[in-house]
């Protein structure tokens, strides 16, 4: 039972997502466009064609459930992507326990009326004395989503979601996933 909720939970995606926005999405925007590669950014695991291929399948499908369409020639909305992996540190504070070690302990029992002396084992439980403070270093990894007006030359909107990666294979296969759920935040 324990290993099953185990794998429950480390299934669940590890990723917190925000978004803001400057301006109403309103119906002045139907179409949208993505910007050259020299202007979307990607570092370390995302830097390659398969993981650049997925957040651009994905973002322009989420785009096309919201009602905008492609359009390379005049679009009303820029769209660029920026995929960065960082090293962070972490502290975790860890209980620290004292298991005292079990003993022979010397007793005396009564009967039909008489004394008698025996020894009895006693195995006490751990006892808790405080906190241990532990650092790790993780990759942090964030994808960042912009939807800038063509036109002003500003970002209106910005989704992003930021996690840790422990395994690149696994977090490129989540790409997918992780942009749909930025979009989650894109007001309706």
């Amino acid at each position: 039972m324990m290993l099953g909720l185990m794998a429950v939970l480390s299934s669940c995606s590890s990723y917190n997502y925000y978004s803001v926005s400057n301006k109403k999405l309103n119906s002045e925007y139907s179409t949208y466009a993505w910007l050259p590669d020299g202007k979307s950014k990607a570092s370390s695991v995302y830097d390659n064609d398969v993981a650049a291929d997925k957040i651009v399948e994905a973002a322009s499908t989420e785009l096309d459930k919201r009602g905008f369409r492609l359009d390379n020639r005049k679009p009303d909305l820029l769209v660029r992507y920026t995929a960065v992996v960082s090293k962070e540190t972490k502290s975790y504070n860890e209980p620290v326990y004292y298991d005292p070690p079990g003993r022979y302990i010397p007793r005396v029992g009564i009967h039909r009326g008489r004394a008698f002396y025996y020894y009895s084992y006693r195995n006490p439980f751990p006892v808790y004395v405080g906190n241990e403070q532990r650092t790790v270093n993780v990759k942090q990894g964030s994808i960042m989503i912009d939807l800038i007006d063509r036109r002003s030359k500003k970002v209106i909107w910005r989704g992003w979601a930021e996690g840790e990666l422990n395994n690149p294979e696994k977090a490129i296969n989540q790409l997918p996933e992780v942009i749909a759920n930025i979009f989650k935040k894109f007001p309706a």
